[in-house]
This record gives structure tokens, sequence and C-alpha cells, in this order.
């Protein structure tokens, strides 16, 4: 049996940090090995030292897709986490894979929730549909390709007080039903192994949509949990109409508002429909109020 070459185009970002130490745990339990993909200028000192990794440049700027070409020749699955201008740039990876006899599945860069055409078409989200272009071409180019989709990830929430809620302050804002309805919360920890468990069996999801989230409390749980820890009433402060409103004119307060609004409504899904969530078997991770204490 051939080994599962697994291929990480960026490594430094929220995102990428995370799934990097699973993805290399796995490689010294030798179930995959990793190759990590890099432009020519980027900083390695961020990898891991003590562990041999295969190193490869990739051109992401249109010239020389043959070398590009030679470096992702024999790799299985390729997982990217490439923000802001780097999402566009993943259309050169795609001509480089195209063809390739040996991918299995490309993961590329989303990492978002399930977006609908009515937000899509708000000039303030515009950035967001880089990633369905890279959808559209990988289909025209016939590269399997699959989208992970999350709820808002833990360091968003608890953290950047990303919808409002500060657990540190014991206040949380909620808007319409929120505090009956389900928040999906995906700890940056569960995907990043998540990620790389469903990367050793990339048939499973390859041309696939898939959601990822290890967490889904009701605001009134989030209530509950925060009051027990500090000993004190929660603060429950509502965010209004108004300020989504306000929120849809530019490009970090919308996808706030979008998660408010799903969390809201009681609705995730867009047009595709229910998106299959993936439960990942093994995986122990702290439970809520396990969680929240983590970030005070």
């Amino acid at each position: 049996m051939s080994t599962l070459n697994v291929g990480l185009l960026g490594f430094t970002g929220t995102v990428g940090s995370a799934i990097l130490a699973p993805l290399v745990q796995a490689h010294k339990d030798s179930k995959l090995n990793l190759v990590i993909l890099h432009r020519e200028t980027s900083d390695l000192s961020k990898l891991p030292s003590g562990v041999e990794l295969d190193k490869r440049i990739v051109e992401l700027d249109g010239n020389e897709i043959e070398r590009t070409k030679k470096a992702v020749s024999d790799l299985d699955v390729i997982i990217s986490t490439v923000n802001g201008e780097g999402i566009y740039t993943q259309n050169f990876l795609l001509d480089a894979l195209a063809g390739s006899k040996r991918l299995k599945t490309f993961i590329h860069s989303d990492f978002g929730v399930n977006w609908t055409v009515k937000e899509e078409a708000n000039p303030a989200l515009a950035p967001l549909l880089t990633k369905k272009e890279v959808v559209k071409k990988a289909k025209e180019l016939g590269v399997p390709i699959t989208s992970v989709r999350i709820g808002i990830l833990d360091q968003f929430f608890f953290a950047y007080k990303f919808v409002g809620t500060d657990i540190k302050e014991n206040k949380i804002e909620v808007y319409k039903e929120s505090l009956k309805n389900l928040l999906r919360i995906t700890s940056l920890e569960y995907l990043g192994y998540a990620i790389s468990q469903l990367a050793q069996t990339p048939e499973k999801i390859a041309n696939k949509t898939i959601t990822l989230y290890d967490h889904e409390p009701t605001g009134k749980e989030i209530v509950d949990v925060l009051t027990k820890i500090h000993g004190t009433p929660t603060q429950i402060v509502e965010y209004t109409d108004e300020q989504y409103q306000a929120d849809l004119g530019d490009l970090i307060p919308a996808i706030g508002a979008g998660i408010r609004r799903r969390w809201g409504d009681g609705n995730w899904d867009n047009e595709e429909g229910k998106i299959e969530k993936i439960e990942v078997d093994r995986w122990k991770g702290a439970n809520f109020e396990g969680l929240v204490k983590q970030y005070l």
C-alpha cells in the first residue's frame, strides 16, 4: 500500500496552524506523509523543529505552472487554508492539478458558513464569492474538491467577541430567538483534528460539501454556564434589527451579522439544502463549560 501524501498550503494563520499540529502528529505516527507547500518567499521558521517534513515551492501567480505541477503530482490530498487575496490564487493551483492521476481531493479554503444567494449579493460580502469561483473552476477542470463549512470558530466567539458575547464580563448579546436556538461553534482544536482524520479517507469527502462543528449550545445554555461560572446573573443585551442592517455595510461586521441571523432564526442552511454534518471518530474534546473556561 502506497503512502498517503497530504499537502498543506497555508500553515501559519488561525486555521492553518490549527490543522498543522494534528497533521504533523499523523505524520509522526506514519499515518500519512505531510508535504508543506509554500511560496519561495514564505517564512518556514514557524514549522515545528525535530520533525523532517518535505517542503515544496509552488508558484501561485500564473507563472511556472509546470514547476507547480511537478510539486503536486504525487499528492493524494491537498488542504488549503490561505485567506485574503490568497483565495483567488488557488485557481493557479487548480491549473497545476488538472489531469492529476493521483489526487483524491482538494480541500480548498472555505471554512465559513452556508451563505445564501441574497447574502452573496451584498457588495460588502463580495470577497466571499471568490470561494465559489474556485469550486466552479475545479468542477470545470475535473479536479475533485471538498468544501468544509463550519459554525463560528471558538476563538472568534470567545476571544474576539465577534457576535457581542463577552464571557469575561458575563454578558451575552441576543438577536431574535437566539436564547432558544442553537449556536454552532467549531473549536479550532476539533477542526484541526477532524481535517487530519478526514484527509486519511479522502474518498469519503471528495466532491462533497460537509459541515464540522463540535458544540451547539442554545443562548439559554450559554447564559446558564456563564451564570454558574461567575456566580452572578448574566447580562442579556438585545442586538436590534437596526444594528443588523447597519452591520451589513462592511465585510467583517456583515459576516458577524450573518452568524447572528442564523442563530436568531435557527436556520443554518442555504439554497444548497441541508449540508451533511460529519462526525469524526475518537474525538475527545472539552464539554461546553470546559471550553468556556479555556478562554477565561
